[in-house]
């Protein structure tokens, strides 16, 4: 597949895992629970919170990176591709392996946890994606 194709799919992906984030989030709004079923709205919230969290958060860092990468060389593209299967595989793990309340001695939540690896991973793929298109550019 075409370099760019990739890009614009990720894109593409990427908005489309945002508005399913926004589906399991808020099930009343697109008709999967009623208004009034607090029973229903708060089963969809106990089961798909993490999971909508996650894929929306990631979902818009995703977003901002292959825009980014669309006005890159594709050397820039594959250098950040395998950073992010190394970064992605192993936050997944983490963010299964931490607790779903905040308590503990740590006094860390999945909630935190997901944002803080969202955040890291938008700057710390920004910086290798200015990071190698400078080098591309000193060749």
């Amino acid at each position: 597949m075409n370099y760019k194709k990739k890009i614009y799919w990720g894109v593409a992906i990427s908005v489309g895992a945002f508005f399913l984030s926004i589906v399991l989030a808020k099930p009343e709004i697109f008709g999967l629970c009623n208004y009034n079923d607090m029973k229903c709205i708060y089963n969809y919230i106990d089961i798909f919170d993490s999971i909508a969290q996650f894929v929306g958060l990631f979902s818009i860092a995703f977003f901002i990176i292959f825009s980014i990468i669309l006005f890159c060389k594709e050397l820039v593209f594959n250098y950040w591709k395998k950073f992010a299967k190394i970064f992605l595989s192993v936050a997944i793990i983490l963010i299964l392996i931490t607790p779903t309340q905040y308590g503990g001695f740590v006094g860390i939540d999945k909630e935190m946890v997901t944002w803080g690896l969202a955040s890291l991973f938008l700057i710390s793929s920004l910086g290798i994606i200015i990071w190698k298109s400078i080098q591309l550019r000193k060749k």
